[in-house]
């Protein structure tokens, strides 16, 4: 069985995932794991001891891990994507499908910035493709710092996050406003760069939501950070089903169905 997860946000100060011990009931059973981007935070502050051993957590408890790059961890592997059942089934992400990585952040004209000087620097990538687009906002996103130490949890530490996520008034509408259109903006992206994909699985924006769009899905599969929680994605014997992640004993399990998608044979 195939399973996807994403945003654990491992060791961020805002995670509910304490400790890497507490996936065993999510990990159970699974012959195939993706990580779908921003597993941990190694822009700053991570030692390359620290990050093998989490990437050592997963490999030992699953035979085979597929570690897909997020702009929180650019280079915890080469691979910014995965697809399975002859790519009907493709995994990003998701920030790939904003021009601007992170519209509702702070530092988003500073990574605009970043993208653009890369862009100059490089003209040979296509940013209209993916490959090189994702390629493009990995190196800005390679290096930069966090506005906040990810790790500390003391009180002026979360009111400047809190701050950082709320002011200007402009960030919280622009999150809205990505929740409202990011199943169309996936959709459409996978109607042009993997046309096969009928499930694209993502996460990035933290909204743990299925949309429908013609004949295919998009499935955004939330955070472990925040209050709206997340999903848990599976595959098995033609069946894409979706779960909710819940938490019992201190553990986090696949709890109840959310939706279940058949696959047509190819």
């Amino acid at each position: 069985m195939l399973r996807i997860l994403s945003d654990l946000h491992f060791r961020d100060a805002t995670s509910r995932l304490e400790r890497l011990e507490d996936l065993l009931p999510l990990l159970e059973g699974v012959t195939e794991l993706w990580l779908n981007g921003d597993t941990c935070d190694n822009q700053s502050g991570m030692t390359a001891a620290e990050l093998a051993e989490i990437k050592e957590f997963f490999t030992a408890h699953v035979p085979r891990v597929r570690f897909i790059t997020g702009n929180h961890d650019p280079d915890i592997s080469e691979e910014h994507e995965a697809s399975a059942a002859h790519g009907r089934i493709w995994a990003c992400h998701g920030d790939a499908c904003l021009d601007d990585i992170v519209p509702w952040s702070r530092v988003r004209e500073t990574l605009v910035d970043r993208i653009n000087e890369i862009r100059s620097a490089h003209p040979e990538l296509n940013y209209t493709s993916f490959e090189d687009r994702v390629r493009i906002m990995r190196m800005a996103c390679t290096g930069f710092a966090r506005e906040c130490d990810p790790e500390k949890q003391d009180s002026w530490h979360l009111l400047r996050r809190i701050c950082t996520e709320f002011f200007p008034p402009r960030q919280p509408w622009a999150m809205v406003h990505t929740w409202a259109t990011f199943g169309t903006r996936a959709a459409t992206a996978a109607a042009i760069w993997r046309p096969e994909a009928r499930v694209i699985v993502s996460g990035h924006v933290h909204f743990p939501r299925i949309w429908q769009r013609g004949d295919r899905t998009v499935i955004n599969t939330g955070a472990f950070t925040g209050p709206l929680g997340a999903y848990v994605v599976e595959y098995a014997e033609k069946l894409v089903t979706v779960r909710r992640i819940e938490s019992r004993d201190r553990r986090w399990h696949p709890g109840k169905i959310v939706s279940t998608i058949p696959l047509a044979s190819k």
